[in-house]
């Protein structure tokens, strides 16, 4: 229930309360004013426990904590991971063949020398002839290729 309701009620209780007292004739009796006071404390009991309430939840509530996502680390550079960039795929007269070619990965990657020389080829092609490095061959000596 919200606080304002809760506070409109007991206003209300109490108006009415000393509405009703004031209407009525003039014989109190000391039962009736017990009733009246042990009511009115109540009331005023009751308000004050829903005020400290309301107050403590407030005060206990922590403040809206903003999480800003960091940005990802950049993956370690691997060796042996090759740039997707450089994959040709080239129709010969024997069937498709698929290389990293050459050029490009003199140009994207440090570590040509290092390749396995056994995986080198060169092939002829409608366009003439490519020199790359097999990537099957690549593969089987441990290299990939990177994601992006």
């Amino acid at each position: 229930m919200s606080r304002k309701f809760i506070s409109s009620v007991i206003i209300a209780a109490v108006t009415v309360t000393g509405i009703s007292l004031a209407a009525a004739p003039a014989r109190a009796s000391e039962d009736d004013l017990a009733k009246l006071l042990f009511g009115a404390t109540a009331l005023i009991i009751i308000g004050k426990a829903i005020h400290d309430r309301n107050d403590r939840s407030d005060r206990d509530t922590p403040d809206r904590v903003v999480v800003h996502p960091q940005p990802r680390p950049r993956p370690h550079r691997s060796r042996k991971a090759l740039p997707s960039s450089c994959l040709r795929v080239h129709d010969t007269w024997d069937g498709r063949v698929r290389m990293l070619s050459k050029r490009c990965l003199e140009r994207r990657y440090d570590y040509v020398d290092r390749l396995p020389q056994s995986c080198r080829t060169r092939i002829r092609t409608d366009n003439g002839p490519r020199r790359g490095y097999r990537m099957r061959c690549l593969r089987h000596n441990g290299y990939y290729l990177a994601s992006r």
